[in-house]
């Protein structure tokens, strides 16, 4: 079988380290289709293969040490064909991990519910999707099955490029003094910003998070929804800023902070020829948003700034971004943010098969990356708020009582005339850690003591590209980042058999120390014999 390679994009990267970090279904994108109708089984399974054979990245895996892609020139996409109960099969379908070496990372489950009704499952992993990806997926499949039904060549437009061509020109174009010209503005913007946001929980937050989600979902009314478009209007910003500034103005009055920085999802498709291609071109990019402003016009004015700076720097790839400032390590807490709000503008198709009637359903995904993601739907009858959270740490009433605040805000903005929660005082402000410049380090030099020492240090220097690095040193106070650390240790896995996890090198990030976290495990080892 002819095989290339090609280096992984950011987004990739980032992907493949948290997959590790937190392995399972956590990042996996589902389409689930029920049709009802005189399904044509072969039909489907060769229009499946038509769309894998146009786009590479269905057909890629991914080297464990995260080096390279590795494109298959064909791939056979596998059908599975069975019966049973639905939610039990859905739930193990979507949630069964992908191996991302041995096989591209793409599933396809057909549940035979009757002869005349059958629901499709497709689950692909993040690092081969996007959101965007499944819309093009899902069109592709149709016009594939219609057209093969019909008795005639699919008509699909030509793609110049693959997503490999794709991660080369992004390594080519965001080094050097581009980069670095990317990075000092971000640290510029970020520097000072609070690392962290301290809500109020139900219950204390776990050293190691479940990621473990559920949502809420508040309806805006019609005629409030119109007033806000009616405000962004007048000040020449969008919805989507109005609503984050009344997130934003919630999240610092509950937190007591006097700002709070915010990720928000950017499709990262400017260039055209990759609009239509299958692939994982999402990034995210940190909003800092101070709500120390005393009108509705100020405060929308100043998001409006921070939302058009960091559209205009949306290509400096936030792994980048994470490594270079190098914010406080917690496993607990994602990096820089802990909340995300998305507008939820991704193209919509309609899918239709002949003599099939297709009805998308939307999963539950059980899952939530980060402590809240507001995703911001603007429908015909008024906006729809939805709210992801994480169940670790907050709980249902909670979070429904946050999103009637955020409704408050909205009716506020339209109308500052009023105060703003009536008298009730902001929660004290808590001590966070601020996100300090970027230091440069020089490590001491000191020696492995043994070989299990020399052979963590030299995955540790090679993972870094420092020879310099000591045995005692600090990987991450010498400019390692987190993706080097996790690259590091599944080398060190391979070469030694240890299942050690990466929180057992986030918690001891010297060679010497993570060594003795070794020897130890073989000493519990041995005495559980």
């Amino acid at each position: 079988m002819t095989e290339y390679t090609f280096p992984l994009s950011f987004q990739q990267h980032r992907f493949w380290y948290l997959e590790q970090l937190s392995p399972g279904g956590a990042y996996h994108l589902p389409i689930v289709l029920r049709l009802t109708g005189e399904l044509r089984v072969d039909l489907l399974h060769e229009a499946l293969q038509l769309v894998v054979d146009r786009h590479e990245v269905l057909r890629t895996r991914y080297q464990p040490d995260a080096q390279v892609q590795v494109v298959a020139e064909e791939w056979a996409v596998p059908l599975t064909i069975v019966e049973g109960d639905l939610d039990r099969i859905r739930a193990e379908t979507l949630a069964e991990p992908f191996d991302l070496w041995s096989a591209p990372p793409l599933r396809v489950v057909l549940v035979r519910i009757a002869p005349d009704e059958h629901v499709l499952l497709m689950v692909v992993h993040h690092i081969a999707c996007d959101g965007w990806s499944l819309g093009v997926l899902g069109r592709e499949l149709s016009i594939a099955y219609t057209a093969l039904h019909d008795g005639r060549e699919p008509e699909l437009p030509e793609l110049p490029v693959q997503y490999g061509d794709y991660a080369l020109w992004q390594r080519d174009r965001m080094s050097g003094d581009v980069l670095a010209a990317g990075l000092a503005h971000w640290a510029n913007v970020l520097v000072g910003a609070p690392a962290t946001l301290e809500l109020p929980t139900v219950r204390p937050r776990p050293a190691t998070p479940t990621l473990a989600g559920d949502r809420v979902q508040l309806a805006v009314p019609e005629p409030l929804t119109r007033r806000v478009a009616e405000l962004a209007h007048r000040h020449g910003a969008s919805v989507f800023m109005v609503v984050l500034v009344a997130y934003a103005t919630v999240l610092t009055r509950l937190s007591g902070q006097d700002e709070v920085v915010i990720g928000t999802a950017i499709a990262g498709r400017e260039r055209p020829e990759v609009v239509g291609l299958v692939g994982c071109f999402i990034d995210v990019v940190p909003l800092r948003l101070s709500t120390a402003k005393t009108s509705a016009e100020e405060l929308l004015a100043a998001a409006r700034r921070v939302c058009l700076d960091a559209y205009a720097h949306q290509d400096v790839p936030f792994e980048r971004i994470v490594d270079h400032l190098r914010p406080p390590r917690d496993p607990a807490r994602a990096p820089l943010f802990q909340v995300m709000c998305n507008g939820q503008d991704t193209p919509r198709h309609d899918v239709s098969w002949p003599g099939v009637e297709v009805t998308g359903e939307q999963p539950e995904p059980g899952v939530s990356k980060y402590d809240l993601t507001l995703d911001v739907h603007q429908r015909s009858g008024g906006l729809l708020l939805d709210l992801e959270f994480n169940r670790d740490v907050f709980d249902e009433p909670q979070m429904t009582g946050l999103l009637d605040r955020v409704v408050v805000v909205l009716d506020w903005l339209t109308d500052d005339t009023r105060p703003l929660f009536g008298d009730e005082p902001p929660r004290p402000a808590p001590q966070v850690e601020r996100i300090t410049a970027p230091k440069t380090h020089r490590p001491a030099g000191v020696e492995p003591r043994d070989e299990l020492e020399a052979l963590v240090l030299g995955h540790l220097r090679a993972a870094l590209g420092d020879e310099r690095l000591g045995v005692t040193d600090d990987f991450f106070d010498h400019g390692g980042s987190s993706l080097a650390a996790m690259t590091a240790l599944v080398r060190i896995q391979q070469d030694t058999g240890h299942r050690l996890g990466p929180a057992d090198l986030f918690g001891e990030a010297t060679a010497a120390a993570f060594a003795a976290r070794m020897h130890e495990s073989d000493h519990e080892s041995e005495r559980n014999r």
